[in-house]
């Protein structure tokens, strides 16, 4: 006993210890393997896939309706006082010269009825534009779904990026830091050779306290960037994330440049691939066929229907609960029924011209809808124009920038430049850094604003 104990405590232990191992082990993650992880576990998209799900069994209902429909009932009645009907006074059925009806009794005391009932549509129009508005609306139903990936891979990418970014920004300000650190013992010897002044010394210890809350606030940022990523994925609030990748692109020969594959279209191009692929006017459009099916099935109250029935019966009735001794008795029919609508009080009329101002309305909110993406999609290409004429300027001006602040450092260590000169030169490197990793995160925000324009997921 005291060994099962021991085995049951020792398997807790262990199971406690892998699950705390595998809360705190970092998940390192590529642009690709978030993306991958979102469509796994976004709420969006799973409730998009459902939608799909319902609007398929939707069309497997509206064609049922079109299959005849077969129903077996049974029913037993214990007629307390039975059933009567009223014969005229007088010969035949009653007494010469009575002026009373003349009341016969029906039936037994136990009925019993056993049926099997039939009926097939044989001609009903809103039944076919039932049909037909069902997969409509999983058409629909799809192209929502692609909606939904569209955005939560648009939402990972912004997310990735600015988790890059951030990253990059503090990198920036902690080698800012550690470049006034070391400036500063710099100063600190040639105060102590007195070749500078006490103000020299000053100013580089303040230079070191202001930066220093500048870096912590960059750290902040990029924790704050991280948490978001973790928000567009699904993933758990202590989940330790990694990203891997950069917003600085280095050559052989260590110069910074931005390579990719990314080709601007031209506008013609790319409008051609928003009216194509947009998802929001392609929902527009399929909503659009439905407000027209809608209008065929208003429509379609205004024709006849034409259904067959028939039924079979198996019944007997009894005083006495003999059943061995019932003689059943077995009935059957069949028949159709036509039923011609004449008038409803206007409803049906109302109902159509509801529908068709639907339609209408739909038309007019996907004309100015298109115009607003047209001005978007103009805006997006202006964006990656200019934000690539801005990296091709600040890989250059990183280089600048580099070379002045050891210059700067250089002349100062020789007397030749002022303490300001160098805190000056360290600023604008620092800025230079800054304003590069900002153009490359700026291009590619515009290009997932691009990409979710067009409806493309692929990276």
């Amino acid at each position: 006993m005291k060994r099962n104990y021991l085995f049951c405590f020792v398997s807790v232990f262990l199971f406690l210890v892998v699950s705390l191992h595998a809360q705190n082990q970092v998940l390192r993650l590529t642009l690709d393997k978030a993306i991958e992880l979102a469509l796994e576990k976004n709420g969006d998209i799973k409730v998009a896939s459902l939608e799909v799900e319902k609007s398929d069994e939707r069309i497997t209902e509206s064609r049922g309706y079109l299959l005849p429909s077969l129903d077996i009932n049974g029913q037993y009645i214990r007629n307390i006082q039975k059933p009567v009907i009223f014969l005229p006074p007088g010969p035949p059925f009653g007494m010469p010269g009575s002026t009373q009806p003349t009341v016969l009794e029906i039936g037994y005391n136990n009925a019993y009825t056993g049926t099997i009932s039939a009926s097939l549509p044989l001609f009903m129009m809103s039944l076919y534009k039932s049909l037909e508005l069902a997969r409509e609306n999983l058409e629909l139903a799809k192209e929502s779904y692609r909606e939904s990936v569209v955005t939560t891979v648009s939402k990972v990418k912004r997310a990735f990026y600015s988790v890059l970014l951030t990253r990059a920004m503090h990198n920036f300000m902690q080698l800012s830091y550690d470049d006034a650190k070391e400036n500063l013992e710099n100063v600190r010897r040639m105060h102590k050779q007195e070749l500078i002044a006490d103000y020299d010394l000053i100013k580089a210890e303040v230079e070191v306290e202001n930066i220093q809350p500048m870096v912590m606030q960059a750290e902040d940022n990029y924790h704050l960037a991280l948490d978001g990523l973790k928000i567009s994925i699904g993933l758990d609030a202590d989940q330790e994330i990694e990203v891997e990748g950069a917003l600085q692109f280095v050559d052989e020969g260590g110069k910074l440049k931005f390579e990719t594959d990314i080709q601007i279209p031209t506008m013609d191009e790319a409008l051609n691939a928003v009216l194509e692929q947009n998802t929001t006017l392609r929902k527009l459009s399929l909503q659009s066929k439905l407000t027209d099916t809608n209008i065929e099935l208003a429509k379609a109250q205004f024709y006849p229907s034409l259904i067959g029935f028939g039924n079979f019966q198996y019944l007997t009735q009894a005083n006495d609960y003999s059943f061995r001794d019932y003689n059943w008795v077995k009935t059957s029919m069949v028949g159709v029924q036509l039923q011609i609508p004449l008038f409803r009080g206007l409803s049906r009329t109302a109902k159509l011209q509801q529908a068709k101002l639907t339609h209408l309305q739909l038309i007019a909110q996907k004309d100015v809808i298109a115009k607003a993406i047209k001005i978007k999609l103009r805006s997006v290409l202006y964006r990656l124009n200019q934000t690539k004429k801005r990296i091709e300027i600040q890989e250059k001006s990183i280089s600048q920038a580099e070379k002045g602040y050891k210059i700067a450092q250089s002349r100062y260590k020789n007397g030749i430049a002022t303490l300001l000169e160098v805190n000056d030169a360290r600023v604008a490197q620092t800025q230079a850094r800054f304003n590069y990793a900002k153009a490359v995160y700026d291009f590619l925000i515009a290009y997932t604003d691009y990409e979710e324009l067009i409806a493309q997921t692929k990276n």
